[in-house]
């Protein structure tokens, strides 16, 4: 029987939210909130779960931990963190970076590569690799990090050639709301996959600013 799960993805200010039953049923819904996401995020969220489950019911949440907007993220993290302890369940920090590569591989073919871009400050970009594998995991080819546009532009030629494979470059875009569903299935699937994915408690779980 599947576990029961909540995901929040926060860090471009549009909330997003998804939740899996025990029979591998998922419902999401996201709302465009921005700078009144701090208002809001806890009415939304106790909007959504009601009909669905008692708090007390769920095994496992997910979070967004970024990159993305310092403030939303935090928000999304700090929420995270608080009901992850109230609950006493374990919670799953997850890249916005490796999310949207997961959303874009589903229909790649094996093997492929993403050049996963976001936006950042002061001109730079947020920038991560990542490879589609047979056995429905993204390998990390490259960590997400933040750094100039050309230096970025370099890293994904040189993989290029080392790979010998064309490499797309999926642009994020300013809202990223609808992937909160690819956080729960990036979830579930490491969560079966013994030893491959490391629990945060939500005394360690830290967003992702840099």
């Amino acid at each position: 029987m599947n576990k029961k799960g909540l995901a929040l993805h926060t860090t471009t200010g549009e909330l997003g939210v998804a939740f899996v039953d025990n029979q591998g049923k998922y419902y999401c819904q996201s709302w465009d909130l921005g700078r009144d996401l701090a208002n809001q995020l806890q009415v939304k969220l106790q909007e959504f779960i009601a009909p669905l489950c008692l708090w007390s019911d769920l095994d496992f949440l997910v979070v967004a931990i970024g990159p993305g907007s310092y403030t939303s993220t935090r928000i999304g993290v700090v929420t995270a963190k608080t009901l992850a302890q109230q609950l006493n369940i374990p919670v799953y920090g997850i890249s916005t970076l490796e999310t949207l590569a997961w959303n874009q591989a589903i229909n790649k073919p094996e093997n492929s590569l993403l050049a996963i871009e976001m936006r950042a400050n002061n001109e730079d970009v947020y920038g991560g690799i990542y490879q589609k594998k047979s056995n429905d995991l993204l390998i990390k080819i490259l960590a997400d990090e933040q750094l100039k546009k050309q230096k970025w532009m370099e890293i994904v030629s040189k993989y290029q050639v080392k790979f010998e494979e064309k490499i797309e470059v999926i642009f994020a875009p300013d809202k990223l709301g609808f992937t909160a569903k690819n956080l729960l299935e990036i979830a579930e699937i490491k969560i079966n996959c013994e030893g491959i994915i490391n629990v945060d408690s939500w005394q360690t779980l830290q967003p992702f600013y840099n």
